[in-house]
This record gives structure tokens, C-alpha cells and sequence, in this order.
């Protein structure tokens, strides 16, 4: 039985993994997928929580979709692999590790390879990871569907919404009436699709 833990905010990070131009319009479900992650990047920011950015072989595949470039915070790095485990490439592991974080939530494409193998890599390596179900995707929902079956037997595999309000964690918390607004108002969609 995997363990249950509440989110620390102040040991909590987001990994954003590999949404990139060539790839995020043909996943299913992308405007759902495109509104999740900009309240999640919000509500990190508002927050103040690290945002980590993957590219998978950007001169392949493109670079992060420009409609995130233009919400996440200024000065972010965009760290290039080519491993489908974020922790697999060395510079980007020992900067994940360099950081004080022990629970990564992780978001973004595809779901069956990068951000499986991603979460499963920091699994075995000790942290906690947090799958964001309506911040990930993949081109075939049966691709998708696979990796939630798998990934909810050694993860936690939650929403946006939950994980945002477990890591502000009181109703009279300075972030909670900026952060229920990324709810109340209409999603933003995406271009790309």
C-alpha cells in the first residue's frame, strides 16, 4: 500500500514536463488540458512555489508552447533533454536535487512516457511525486488511460484544483481568494488547437 502524505508547502515544487509545440496540439483533450495548466503555473506563482520547465529535443519537437512562455515567471529556465525521465538527464537531475524539495507535482505530456517515466524515476529516488490528472495527456486516450492505471499504484494521481487548495491548506490564507479565482472564471483556452 503506497504511502499517504499531505503536500508541505514549503517543500512542494511543480515539474512541467515537455509541452511543446509540435506535440501539445495533437494530444486529446488539449483546451482542457492547456486551462488546468495555466491555474496550476498560476497557482504556483501566486504561491511562490518552484516551477521547473522540461523540452524534450526542442529542435525536434519545438519549444514550450508560447501561450505558458508568456505566464511563467520571468527569467524561467527550460531545461533540454533528450531522456524521457526528467531525472535520467544529469544536469537536470542534480538541479532538481540541488533544490530543498521533497514532493514534485508533475504535469504535462505525454503521459505514458516523459511524465510516467518521470514520476517513476523520483519515486525510486525517494521523493514524493503528484500526477496531475487534468494537467497531462497523450495523443491516445488509451495511452493515457494506461498510465493512470499504472501510475495510481505507486503515486498520487490527483487534480489541479485538489492540489492547489491541499498546499494552501486554510480558507484564511493570504493566496486562497487569488487562487479560487484561477476556478471561478472562465478557463483560458488554447491556440494551438
Amino acid at each position: 500500500m503506497k504511502q499517504c502524505f499531505f503536500m508541505e508547502k514549503s517543500k512542494t515544487g511543480l515539474l512541467l514536463v515537455d509541452v511543446q509545440e509540435k506535440l501539445f496540439p495533437l494530444v486529446d483533450h488539449p483546451n482542457e488540458v492547456f486551462s488546468s495548466l495555466v491555474r496550476l503555473i498560476e497557482g504556483f506563482k501566486k504561491l511562490a512555489l518552484p516551477i521547473v520547465v522540461s523540452e524534450q529535443y526542442p529542435q525536434g519537437v519545438g519549444k514550450t508552447i508560447p501561450e505558458l512562455r508568456q505566464i511563467l515567471p520571468e527569467g524561467q529556465k527550460y531545461w533540454e533533454k533528450t531522456t524521457f525521465a526528467c531525472g535520467r538527464d544529469a544536469g537536470l537531475r542534480d538541479y532538481l536535487f540541488s533544490l530543498d524539495i521533497d514532493t514534485w507535482v508533475i504535469a504535462g505530456i505525454e503521459a505514458h512516457v516523459c511524465v510516467m517515466q518521470t514520476a517513476k524515476d523520483l519515486v525510486l529516488a525517494g521523493k514524493h511525486a503528484v500526477v496531475i490528472n487534468d494537467a497531462i495527456s497523450s495523443r491516445s486516450i488509451y495511452d493515457f488511460s494506461t498510465a493512470i492505471s499504472e501510475m495510481k499504484d505507486w503515486t498520487r494521481v490527483t487534480s489541479t484544483e485538489s492540489a492547489l487548495f491541499e498546499l494552501i491548506g486554510d480558507a484564511g490564507a493570504p493566496e486562497f481568494k487569488s487562487c479560487l479565482e484561477l476556478f471561478k472564471n472562465e478557463p483560458p483556452k488554447c491556440c494551438c488547437s
